[in-house]
């Protein structure tokens, strides 16, 4: 074999192992490329949720009552971390842990595990520098968003609650999950070398949510809250609420609960027998019916009026004869009860329910009640006539409020709102709260005799409490049994307070109930509580007094 020839065998066989390696990767890329690009990929890239921002909750002024922070989730991949005693260090020093705590996650979780979630801005910043300075691998850093309450928990139970997927749970929350959410989608990220993760910044987008905006006014809300909390500790009542309207346009100004739960707001849910309160309405239905005049008189029958073998009294025995004025004054059950028997089931009845009772308010508000209105055709004549001191029928608090609003405006119901409107991504919005009429309820005239007897009730009657220097009141007390079943009424009662002010020109109507105190109380416990708030709502809106010869 010549020297030549075994040249050329030489060359030949250094090229053979390049011809065996192009030849594989031809086929590598040719015939398994969709495979193993796939495995590669599921290597550098992974699916992740996508963080979701919510839309907001504000007040009617555009407070901000519940918004979506940007937070993160801090989590660990053990079989990326460099130096394990190290990272466990520095997660407890930046997030405020425990660093036994951190080593029984090591212990017991698997591979991959979250260590703490709702991170702040600030532990993130902190984190990032101490993993970066001491070279630590295997932290995940993924952004979320957290739902706050800026105002410390004001309207809670209006607004309701989120879960950690922030979805709506309660309240204003789940009521309108599908406008303050955006559809939950999934996206690629990268995982870097050590084990972060990095977002692809071209995916960015612009979320398709809305605000949603209350009628409450914040600090209203928050004043109402207060006030009734501090009575309703210094009485120590089962549950208390307060529920403050605009007249003229149906709006809830404030909607106070105690003890305050989230999604579930009492003035909306909570339903009771209005007692004295109610024969605002029972008087009101009587005189526009022509049942009855201010001229007329009530004989109190020794406070001993026996009807279908039933003993009816009032409280405290006062004259003999009362005029109509008189029995709204002192709140005579007997002087009450008489009208609405003398009226009839059938006009009562029709006029409770021009005034809105026995059906929702459609107020919106989830779980709102409907109260409780049986059909006239079932009443006797002794549920007639209780029902014209505020037994045998159940309300709640927006039932009763709006119907005092009707007698406040001069005779017409309104739609209740406590959603002002929505206001969508794209700057479009739709209103909720335009007023409503109704209908109209009473007459000018019946108006104008309810406002005189409701002023004298403050003025000289049962609502002394409620009187505000400055200002002209009027309103209603209100004490009920609480029924116990059977027929039977228990010890335990509820007092109550619906009035408005000014009386000549309302600006607010406001309804306080405190359910079940310890200590006997009467509607004049209320009273002090409804002149409180109105005291701070006055203020708050500037209204000027209107009392005649008042110097301040």
């Amino acid at each position: 074999m010549t020297l030549k020839t075994r040249i050329k065998i030489c060359g030949l066989l250094c090229f053979l192992p390049a011809i065996v390696l192009c030849l594989r990767l031809f086929y590598l890329q040719t015939f398994r490329r969709s495979e193993l690009t796939t495995k590669a990929e599921k290597r550098v890239y992974v699916q992740t949720q996508r963080d979701t921002i919510r839309g907001r909750i504000l007040d009617v002024n555009g407070v901000v009552l519940a918004e979506s922070l940007r937070t993160y989730a801090v989590a660990l991949s053990k079989k990326n971390v460099n130096k394990k005693d190290a990272i466990l260090a520095a997660l407890a020093d930046t997030l405020s842990l425990h660093q036994d705590d951190l080593k029984t996650l090591w212990d017991t979780k698997g591979n991959f595990f979250y260590v703490k979630k709702g991170v702040t801005p600030m532990e993130y910043e902190e984190l990032e520098k101490r993993t970066s300075k001491e070279e630590l691998t295997g932290v995940e850093i993924e952004p979320e968003y957290t739902r706050i309450y800026p105002y410390d928990g004001i309207a809670h139970d209006i607004i309701g609650a989120t879960n950690s997927k922030n979805e709506g749970l309660s309240g204003i929350e789940l009521m309108y999950n599908k406008e303050l959410s955006e559809i939950t989608k999934s996206q690629r990220v990268k995982r870097a070398r050590k084990g972060g993760i990095i977002y692809d910044r071209s995916q960015d987008f612009t979320p398709e949510i809305a605000d949603v905006y209350l009628t409450i006014d914040a600090l209203g809300q928050y004043y109402a809250e207060s006030t009734l909390k501090q009575y309703a500790e210094k009485y120590k009542v089962k549950h208390a609420m307060a529920i403050v309207q605009d007249p003229y346009n149906g709006h809830i100004l404030a909607a106070a609960s105690y003890p305050v739960q989230d999604g579930m707001s009492l003035p909306f849910q909570f339903t009771y027998e209005p007692g004295s309160t109610f024969k605002t309405i029972s008087i009101s239905a009587a005189l526009d019916s022509g049942n009855t005049d201010m001229n007329a008189t009530f004989n109190m029958e020794n406070n001993n009026w026996v009807l279908n073998n039933v003993v009816i009294k009032d409280h405290e025995r006062t004259k003999d004869v009362l005029t109509l004025s008189e029995v709204m004054e002192v709140s005579s059950n007997i002087g009450a009860g008489k009208i609405a028997y003398a009226m009839g089931a059938k006009t009562l009845y029709s006029y409770l329910k021009k005034y809105g009772f026995g059906i929702k308010s459609n107020v919106d508000f989830l779980g709102e009640s409907s109260g409780i209105l049986r059909d006239y055709t079932t009443w006797r004549p002794l549920d007639t006539a209780k029902a014209g001191y505020g037994y045998t029928v159940a309300v709640t608090g927006v039932q009763l409020v709006n119907a005092y609003s009707a007698v406040a405006n001069g005779g017409t119901l309104m739609q209740a709102h406590l959603v002002d409107k929505i206001r969508y991504a794209n700057g479009e919005e739709k209103v909720f709260a335009d007023p409503i009429k109704v209908r109209r309820v009473i007459t000018p005239k019946t108006d104008d005799e309810m406002r005189y007897m409701l002023q004298n009730v403050v003025i000289k009657g049962t609502g002394l409490p409620a009187q505000i220097k400055g200002y002209t009141v009027a309103g209603k007390t209100g004490t009920t049994e609480k029924y116990v079943g059977g027929g039977k009424y228990g010890s335990s009662h509820i007092a109550s307070f619906c009035g408005f002010v000014p009386a000549i020109k309302p600006r607010f109507t406001i309804l306080v109930v405190l359910d079940q105190p310890e200590q006997a109380l009467f509607g004049t416990a209320s009273a002090r509580i409804f002149s409180e708030i109105a005291k701070k709502f006055l203020t708050l809106y500037g209204v000027p007094p209107d009392q005649e010869n008042y110097a301040s």
